[in-house]
C-alpha cells in the first residue's frame, strides 16, 4: 500500500512515529502532519490565511509539517503534495482515547473522516494514556493488522474505523470487540484567570462525570475490559427515524 500518515498531535508525536515505523517496514508511507499541537481541532480547515508546508528530514518516511489543522493536512496532501493518491489514510496514534462522543471533538477523526471524503479508506488509532513515556508499539501493530485487511475488502473501500487500544501491556490485551459509539458526558467548567494587563480570559477545564459502561456493545466499555475497540464510523448525520415525523410538519403551512 502507499498510506497517507497524519496526525492532532503534532509531527513530531511519538504516536505518529511509531506508526511510521510499523508501516514502512512493508508499505510505502508519506507523512503530512501538522506543524504543532491541534488536539481537539475537530474537522476545522483553514480559510482565513495562507497554509505553509515545510518539506521535512525525516528518515521514516517523506514527510511534510503543515501550518493548519489535521483536515488541512489531509487535503493539501491528497491534492498537492503527494506524488499520486494514496491507498489510505491513518490518523494517529492519538496520545489518549478517542471514544464515545468524543469523536466529535476529535482532530485525529477528523483527519480520517477527511480521507473518506476523498474516497479513500482510513483508519483513526487512538492508544488510552497521557503519559509521555507510553508504548505505542502494540497500538501501531494493530493499526497495520488492520489496514492490511481492510483494504482488501472491496466493500469497505470507503469504511473510516476508529480504533482505541487499551494502556496496557500487550500480554494482558484480552482480545478485539466491534463495537458502536457509546456517550460520555462532560462537566465544563471555565475557569476565569486574569493577563498580565488585567484582562480576562477563560481556560475549559472540563471533567468527565460519567461513563457509558453499561452495555457491552460499546467502544467505552470494551476498552474498560481491556479490549481494542473497532467501531465503524460514516459521515451521514441524517436522522433517518426522524423525517416521517418532519415530513408530517408540511401538512400544514409554516407562519413565515
Amino acid at each position: 500500500m502507499f498510506v497517507l500518515l497524519t496526525n492532532d498531535d503534532g509531527i513530531e508525536a511519538p504516536g505518529l512515529l511509531a506508526l511510521a515505523s510499523e508501516f514502512r517496514s512493508r508499505h510505502e508511507v508519506a507523512i503530512v502532519a501538522p506543524d504543532r499541537e491541534r488536539s481537539a481541532s475537530a474537522h476545522a480547515i483553514t480559510v482565513d490565511r495562507p497554509l505553509r508546508a515545510k518539506k521535512i528530514e525525516h528518515a521514516q518516511a517523506p514527510s511534510w509539517a503543515v501550518s493548519g489543522t489535521p483536515g488541512d493536512c489531509v487535503k493539501l496532501a491528497i491534492t498537492t503534495l503527494l506524488p499520486r493518491q494514496p491507498d489510505m489514510v491513518i490518523s494517529g496514534i492519538n496520545r489518549g482515547p478517542n471514544l464515545g462522543t468524543d469523536v466529535f471533538y476529535s482532530g485525529t477523526v477528523a483527519a480520517a473522516l477527511e480521507g473518506v471524503l476523498f474516497g479513500l479508506p482510513a483508519i483513526a488509532v487512538s492508544l488510552a494514556s497521557y503519559a509521555a513515556n507510553a508504548n505505542y508499539g502494540f497500538a501501531a501493530r494493530v493499526a497495520r493488522a488492520v489496514a492490511e485487511r481492510l483494504i482488501g475488502k472491496p466493500v469497505l473501500s470507503q469504511a473510516l474505523l476508529n480504533i482505541n487500544v487499551p494502556n496496557l501491556p500487550d500480554k494482558e490485551i484480552r482480545g478485539i470487540s466491534i463495537t458502536r459509539l457509546g456517550t460520555r458526558r462532560y462537566r465544563n467548567v471555565f475557569e476565569a484567570r486574569k493577563d498580565p494587563r488585567g484582562q480576562i480570559y477563560y481556560w475549559l477545564a472540563g471533567e468527565l462525570v460519567n461513563e457509558e459502561r453499561s452495555d457491552r456493545d460499546t467502544d467505552i466499555a470494551a476498552v474498560a475490559e481491556g479490549k481494542v475497540s473497532i467501531t465503524p464510523l460514516h459521515i451521514d448525520l441524517t436522522d433517518y427515524g426522524r423525517l416521517p415525523q418532519l415530513e408530517r410538519w408540511l401538512d400544514e403551512p409554516f407562519d413565515i
